[in-house]
């Protein structure tokens, strides 16, 4: 069984399951677990990333020092 199999199987199961104190201890499991450094992205974010990354792979993108000053230039307008 993969991953993806045994966290959808898990969902389904949760999802009958109507013991307000166990899925509060289940909720405690998992929030022990979860990652916290990871980032929901919204549609809009994650379509400019994926744009940004075909470009440098194109071999098109600014060097650190230009988005620096560009960035300082953008905040001294502010």
């Amino acid at each position: 069984m993969t991953v993806i199999e045994l966290r959808n199987q898990i969902i389904q199961r949760l999802q009958e399951i109507n013991d307000l104190d166990f899925l509060e201890a289940v909720k405690t499991i998992i929030e022990s677990k979860v990652d916290k450094n990871v980032f929901i992205l919204n549609k809009e974010i994650y379509e400019k990333l994926n744009d940004r990354k075909d470009k440098v792979r194109k071999g098109i993108y600014s060097e650190n020092e230009d988005v620096l000053n560009e960035a300082d230039e953008w905040l001294k307008g502010k």
